[in-house]
């Protein structure tokens, strides 16, 4: 992907979404991993989401500001690792929304803080149990096998 072009979406074909007050929890159903979005972090995924382009997001979040160069380079980071986790894929360049208005969500002394984007596995081989095939007519829950145990993380 073109990180200067910055046409991004939400992965929804293998990502699930829940927006709480001030996190996002996203579980990619293909891995079973979890992730948990701050809010600055929830914010920047909804922009892009709704076509905003990741080179206008900066200016989105602050307008014209000091605090949008200040950031600009910590949105960027953050949005290559939301691309390098698959939570967002490029998106088809009829969609982008070239202009957009400036929300400056952030005035200059407002408390903006870094986003954030956590990834969790403690749950994943729960998240891919097939509940419809791997039920045991025994144990009436989906259950592992021996042979799945043994054969280390899906990935």
């Amino acid at each position: 992907m073109d990180q200067s072009l910055g046409k991004y979406r939400i992965d929804h074909a293998r990502h699930v979404a829940e927006r709480f007050e001030e996190e996002t929890v996203l579980v990619n159903v293909e891995t079973g991993y979890y992730f948990s979005l701050s809010l600055s972090g929830t914010e920047i995924l909804e922009l892009l989401n709704d076509g905003v382009t990741a080179d206008n997001l900066a200016p989105a979040l602050f307008g014209v500001s000091e605090n949008c160069e200040r950031f600009r380079s910590s949105i960027a980071s953050f949005v290559a690792r939301l691309a390098a986790e698959g939570i967002i894929v490029e998106r088809e360049p009829e969609s982008v929304v070239s202009r957009f208005t400036a929300l400056r969500r952030y005035p200059a002394d407002a408390g903006y803080e870094l986003p954030v984007l956590e990834r969790f596995d403690d749950v994943r081989d729960l998240l891919l149990i097939d509940p419809i095939h791997q039920v045991d007519p025994d144990y009436g829950w989906p259950k592992k096998t021996n042979s799945e145990s043994q054969l280390g993380p899906r990935i």
